[in-house]
């Protein structure tokens, strides 16, 4: 609270609609560029650090030539809710003015982030749509009669750097990021609007993009972002639809996104209301990615943020509702959607287990298929029926639906004892460690994908890898060395699914099953560490 008190102290909250907000135990790695047309023009650069949004006023904001200084006053910590504010804050009141998401994403620190901030200079790198590469942030000497302090904030010799004689970033990309507006066209019916999400909707199936237009306030930010790019996918407006995700093979944001629409009745039914780790690459597959398993300044509200149980007491979890949630992920630079193996409506009690065939240097892929096959064998032994499906990698899982009875800990246990008792048997073929240099001409049955909080890559996403490889649900029978691993791509999936007379996934929440020794509901949970997100 203590961290908000400036903040809270300079704002009268019945006549502004900038979040109230709170400090929190979160450690997000977001930042924010806010274009904020107050008494004059300047930019307001927020980095996400212990709860809160560390916030300076650069007066001529940030510039992307190499080695010059952009003058940064150190203003209050503003809350983590003040990332996504877009409006117009009333005249008379602090700051009263227009205000807009001119830029968004994540930040990592060089070296400690507390101890470079308490000492004064900050080094980090940015990835956001339009500001990347390293930066600096130097604390000036304090002079007489200066109430606030007076930083530098300078962008470093790198592959983002531009030269003086390029175009200005901020003439070049004046428009918002969240809404495509320009600071013109914030007006003060909007603010309450663009702050607010919506209500969840009901529980049925999932609507296609006919059947469920966008919210109003998105339709109004929609209409301003085809002014500014001429593109709105699903009624979510894209900025940069034009952006390479994948240079080999050309495939622009606006093609990924309308992909997935074309896909939406195969995708939603494996992604809708499950929690979610993503891999944001925002300049593409073959630039840097990072995994993001919370919020960030700028979401999209069709992106819905949960509150959960947890052992710390509170965890946030990401979840979308429909095919425009997944279009608002492209538009952030998602390219891999990665699902818990349980549901928000009860997160203690998994519906589908993974075993995650992971082939070693040496290993052929008719082997990689053999380890499937023998893995449904004995399941079979044990009365339960398993699915497949290829991963866009080298490797395939093996998902057993199951109905949701039993507890994590007994999910874990059971898949565990499971893939050691096959390791054990053929030693030379099968191993359960994770160490890559001890699994060499071996498959390592990965059953860590089988505690609450890991996750697997969903069925129908793609990967940021070379080829555009989507991980895609297969019949059993179809699993022959005929079948390329990483075979099915966005360029010729849909062809697939056209084809197809039934889908090989269409039983998968039909089946009644559960784990040998399950006769009733339990409730204890045991929680394991995260795992990252599958091979």
């Amino acid at each position: 609270m203590a961290k908000l008190a400036p903040y809270r102290a300079k704002r009268d909250f019945t006549k502004t609609s900038e979040p109230e907000g709170k400090a929190t135990r979160r450690r997000g790695s977001s930042f924010v560029v806010q274009k904020h047309d107050a008494s004059r023009l300047h930019y307001d650069f927020r980095l996400e650090l212990d709860g809160v949004l560390k916030s300076w006023a650069v007066a001529k904001g940030p510039s992307l030539v190499r080695g010059e200084k952009r003058l940064a006053v150190h203003v209050e910590d503003h809350p983590l809710a003040y990332g996504d504010f877009e409006g117009s804050i009333p005249a008379g009141q602090y700051g009263g003015g227009a205000v807009l998401v001119w830029d968004c994403g994540s930040w990592e620190p060089e070296g400690d982030p507390h101890k470079g901030y308490s000492e004064g200079r900050l080094t980090f790198r940015l990835d956001g749509e339009k500001l990347r590469g390293t930066w600096h942030l130097i604390r000036m000497a304090k002079r007489p009669r200066e109430r606030q302090e007076s930083w530098l904030l300078i962008k470093a010799d790198d592959a983002y750097a531009r030269t003086e004689d390029a175009p200005d970033i901020l003439e070049e990309a004046p428009l918002s990021v969240k809404s495509g507006q320009s600071i013109e066209e914030i007006v003060p019916d909007r603010t309450a609007k663009s702050t607010k999400k919506p209500k969840a909707p009901s529980k049925g199936p999932a609507s296609s993009p006919a059947d469920k237009p966008a919210s109003s306030a998105k339709r109004g930010s929609a209409a301003k972002a085809v002014e500014a790019s001429g593109v709105t996918v699903a009624g979510i407006p894209l900025t940069h639809p034009e952006r390479v995700l994948w240079e080999e093979q050309g495939l622009t944001k606006q093609e990924l996104a309308e992909f997935y629409v074309g896909i939406a009745e195969w995708l939603l039914p494996h992604l809708v209301n499950r929690p979610l780790t993503l891999i944001r690459c925002p300049s593409g597959a073959q630039k840097k990615c990072f995994v993001q398993r919370h919020s960030w300044a700028g979401m999209n509200p069709a992106i819905r943020s949960t509150m959960v149980p947890d052992e710390s007491g509170k965890l946030e979890v990401l979840t979308v509702n429909d095919i425009q949630g997944v279009v608002a992920l492209v538009q952030s630079g998602v390219l891999e959607l990665h699902v818990w193996g349980a549901t928000l409506k009860d997160l203690e009690l998994p519906d589908r287990l993974i075993f995650d065939l992971d082939p070693g240097e040496g290993v052929g892929w008719s082997q990689v298929i053999e380890g499937a096959l023998a893995i449904r064998e004995r399941l079979k032994v044990l009365g339960l029926e398993s699915f497949v499906k290829t991963t866009g990698g080298k490797g395939l899982h093996v998902a057993v639906p199951l109905k949701p009875r039993t507890n994590w800990k007994d999910a874990f246990d059971f898949t565990r004892s499971f893939a050691e008792a096959m390791a054990k048997e053929e030693p030379d073929r099968y191993t359960t460690t994770s160490i890559k240099n001890e699994r060499k001409g071996r498959i390592f049955i990965d059953y860590l994908r089988n505690n609450r909080e890991a996750s697997a890559v969903a069925p129908y996403s793609t990967r940021s890898r070379p080829g555009v490889p989507v991980a895609t649900p297969i019949a059993w029978e179809e699993l022959t060395p005929d079948l390329k691993p990483n075979g099915f791509t966005v360029q010729n999936l849909g062809q697939r699914l056209v084809a197809l007379k039934e889908d090989p996934w269409g039983r998968i929440a039909e089946v009644d099953q559960v784990l040998p020794g399950v006769k009733r509901p339990k409730r204890s949970s045991r929680r394991r560490a995260p795992s990252p997100p599958s091979a």
